[in-house]
């Protein structure tokens, strides 16, 4: 079959599938690997809000309105998750969305829990060690001053908010950034996921919401200026001309830091990304709408429709050891006249047989038809990457109910097939 290069966006169910497996890749990482890639992750966060800090300072005694100030730091706050997207790192925030491996069952609890408990670590020593790196390097004296006064502002106003303003805060900032990671699975280019980035995370930093990760930052700057910043920062003309002292910043502790900003903003962002989103999408495009239930002792039938012999011997070989009932067939006709002659539990079709897109066809006959439109069918193709990709229905608008892409690991083939199955 003749093949070329696709730069069409993935649609939206195999944007869920994509992300159920670097779910499961993310939660299989070593444990050195993933709290580097953390301590990585937290290092760019804080990059952005290095980034953001500075941009902001000025532009309101310059007379810039709130709204444009908060527009032009969340454009380039957005360089922090550009970094852990393309460059690779493991950003707690981010990877609330493993939640969607895991309601599949893909990714065991314990799994899911290594993997944030490390990252968050690891998130929090990247950011305050860039805090420290920033603090020796005295950019905070930059502008008369007025650069350190941004940032203490900014971790101040933080750790003043309310336990419960701060969930919430949290909740739509999480809700954003799992939002822009989760179009970043659309994405076929260095430049689709760039674009895909800028504007929920410009949204969440202009509107003022919460991130976790960025407060490991923007806190912890500000509380080493306060408290550690010498005598001569503070009769520097931004904050002698007004009487600007440590006192000034009556909210900015390190208790406050911990209890009242990074406790409520980390359920917030928990409860945005892995609920408004991971596990939203999940039910939307992973979820089983069709299981068979069968009795304790009985083999469950598949019929495998593909003409690659090699794939339905992998299938047969993987499907027969765990007790399924294996039959095949390689064309679209043989095999409506197969679950004709006997009804299976399951199908997992091909997309492309001796007609292109003939599995569509097949499932769209399957949907029409009341013996067979409840059986569960499974589409299995590497279309993807061929010239039929673009005249390939929306997944939304197929009568399918789960996408494997080829090649197929054996253990998704398997656990894509046993989340269609229940035992009576």
């Amino acid at each position: 079959m003749a093949t070329e290069i696709q730069i069409d966006a993935l649609p939206p169910a195999k944007m869920a599938s994509k992300m159920e497996e670097v779910g499961i890749g993310k939660a299989k990482l070593r444990t050195d690997t993933m709290f580097a890639l953390a301590i990585l992750a937290g290092a760019f966060i804080g990059t952005g809000a290095i980034f953001a800090t500075t941009v902001l300072t000025g532009l309101g005694s310059a007379g810039v309105g709130y709204g444009i100030q908060r527009l032009l730091g969340g454009l380039v706050f957005c360089l922090g998750l550009i970094a852990v997207v393309v460059a690779g790192a493991e950003l707690f925030t981010g990877n609330n969305l493993i939640i969607m491996a895991f309601a599949s069952g893909r990714v065991t609890i314990a799994r899911l829990l290594r993997n944030w408990v490390i990252v968050y670590a690891g998130n929090f020593v990247g950011s305050v060690l860039t805090a420290i790196v920033m603090f020796i390097a005295g950019q905070y004296a930059f502008s008369g001053g007025a650069l350190g006064l941004t940032a203490l502002n900014i971790a101040n106003g933080k750790c003043g908010l309310g336990f419960f303003q701060a969930i919430f805060l949290g909740i739509m900032c999480n809700a954003l950034v799992c939002l822009a990671v989760w179009l970043c699975a659309s994405a076929r280019s260095t430049t689709d996921k760039i674009l895909a980035i800028i504007f929920p995370i410009t949204a969440f930093v202009a509107a003022g919401f919460e991130h976790s990760v960025a407060n490991m930052y923007f806190i912890p700057i500000g509380l080493l200026i306060k408290d550690f910043a010498p005598d001569s920062f503070w009769q520097l003309a931004a904050l002698a001309d007004a009487g600007i002292t440590p006192a000034t910043f009556a909210n900015l502790t390190w208790g406050a830091f911990f209890l009242k900003n990074l406790l409520p903003v980390t359920i917030g962002n928990i409860i945005g990304g892995a609920g408004f989103v991971g596990l939203v999408y999940w039910f939307i495009y992973l979820r089983p709408q069709k299981v068979v239930e069968v009795a304790e002792k009985e083999a469950v039938s598949i019929l495998v429709v593909d003409d690659d012999p090699d794939f339905v011997q992998v299938a047969r070989t993987v499907l027969t050891k765990e007790g399924f009932k294996v039959s095949s067939a390689s064309n679209g006709e043989q095999a409506l006249q197969a679950m004709k002659e006997k009804r299976p539990d399951l199908v997992l079709l091909d997309v492309m047989m001796a007609t292109p897109l003939e599995g569509v066809q097949v499932a769209r006959k399957m949907s029409t038809d009341p013996a067979l439109k409840e059986i569960p069918v499974i589409m299995v193709s590497s279309i993807d990457s061929s010239q039929y990709a673009d005249a390939l229905p929306d997944d939304v608008h197929l009568p399918i109910d789960a996408w494997i892409s080829k090649p197929v690991k054996p253990e998704h083939l398997l656990t894509t097939v046993q989340r269609f199955v229940t035992k009576k």
